[in-house]
């Protein structure tokens, strides 16, 4: 069940296509066909999760004032000209309505390459247990808003998610924050990039 209701946050739906990045593999990403008629920015943001806020959520187009009033024909859309994508309201989500997706090679990556940053840096050990604590800060930023959008491409939407770390072992009482790689899925789905991209500095939420 969704959280109280509010408007913070918005999804994006588009009534006359069906079509989402979930439908496409993950290495090609949108290609085909489809992309003759519904753009790649619409096709990456149909039924996405964003709070609405600036870098938080695709970016839209903007009109001059003599565009606007000669628009006769309502071709005026949320990210181009026809666009039929829209914004609706949606409850501000819950970590339980979030699904993770992560392909075990990212995995054994952040077991390995960043074997250094957890176990010197975090005070972790890089097992299992870590792996979890990590996927819930990770839920718990991503439903606050802690996050902002990196780009959006044929692979979809990215965004970096400041992830709060509490030390373990010898950096127990310390609190550090990282960044997460993710691609925002349809309907409540992350799809990871990279577990642990490194540390947060200075970007701003």
């Amino acid at each position: 069940m969704l959280a109280e209701w509010t408007s913070k946050w918005i999804k994006v739906i588009d009534k006359f296509n069906d079509i989402v990045i979930d439908d496409f593999d993950f290495t090609n990403g949108i290609r085909g066909p489809v992309t003759m008629k519904h753009c790649i920015k619409c096709i990456a943001s149909n039924q996405r999760w964003f709070l609405e806020k600036p870098g938080k959520l695709p970016e839209e187009a903007k009109y001059s004032i003599e565009e606007i009033i000669k628009d006769s024909k309502n071709k005026i859309g949320l990210y181009h000209y026809n666009c039929h994508c829209q914004k609706i309201d949606i409850p501000t989500p819950k970590e339980s309505d979030i699904e993770l997706i992560i392909p075990s090679g990212k995995i054994w990556w952040l077991f390995n390459d960043k074997n250094g940053l957890v176990t010197d840096a975090l005070g972790w050990e890089a097992n299992d247990e870590f792996l979890e604590y990590l996927k819930k800060q990770v839920l718990k930023s991503y439903c606050l808003g802690l996050y902002y959008i990196l780009g959006i491409d044929n692979h979809g939407v990215a965004i970096s998610v400041k992830t709060e770390i509490k030390g373990s072992g010898l950096k127990t009482g310390k609190t550090y924050f990282v960044r997460s790689g993710w691609m925002v899925f349809s309907n409540g789905k992350l799809k990871i990039n990279t577990l642990i991209a490194g540390w947060w500095e200075n970007e701003i939420v």
